[in-house]
């Protein structure tokens, strides 16, 4: 859970879209177990299941958190927290960019991104396309700017989103054995 104070920035949709999806899913499992039965609707489970996964993962779970003591950012299944002390430049280019003090870069996938510009038709005006992804790096700078301090300066920290990894290999255990049993 995120402590008091932290901001959380999503790819725009990715909710949206996961909702979308549940309810397709749903409503094709409800179909299936009052059309045939119970176990048929188990046995097609897993397959609507491993897309709602991929979109959770995909649209959802990746993302960039700000705390008081750094930044996490989650690309996929893999997780990053760097605190703000090794944090060295923030910018945007097509996704946020985390320059570390060692160099290092970390692209955040699961944050806003930079659109292409609109073209426009004659007699219309620029409008500002990149307005959100330009207040989310101010958002992360302000984060960084009313950090408090640690030393001594603690490592950036990476690892992996183990409830969905762990979520992914129940599916697939799933889906392995509706595929023997439908075949037994």
């Amino acid at each position: 859970m995120a402590p008091a104070g932290a901001a959380s920035l999503r790819s725009r949709g990715g909710v949206a879209l996961l909702v979308i999806c549940s309810i397709v899913s749903a409503v094709l499992l409800i179909d299936a177990a009052v059309r045939a039965d119970a176990v048929t609707a188990a046995l097609l489970a897993p397959w609507p299941l491993l897309v709602l996964w991929a979109v959770y993962v995909l649209g959802v779970a990746s993302r960039v958190r700000a705390t008081r003591d750094g930044v996490l950012v989650q690309n996929l299944l893999r997780t990053v927290f760097v605190p703000w002390a090794r944090v060295q430049q923030i910018r945007m280019r097509w996704q946020i960019e985390i320059t570390l003090d060692d160099g290092s870069l970390v692209t955040c996938f699961g944050g806003p991104a930079r659109r292409r510009p609109q073209r426009l038709g004659p007699g219309r005006t620029k409008e500002d396309a990149n307005g959100r992804a330009d207040d989310a790096v101010a958002a992360l700078r302000k984060a960084k700017a009313s950090a408090v301090n640690v030393t001594p300066v603690p490592p950036v920290r990476r690892g992996w989103d183990f409830p969905a990894i762990i979520a992914l290999l129940v599916l697939i255990a799933w889906a392995v054995t509706a595929v023997l049993v439908t075949r037994a």
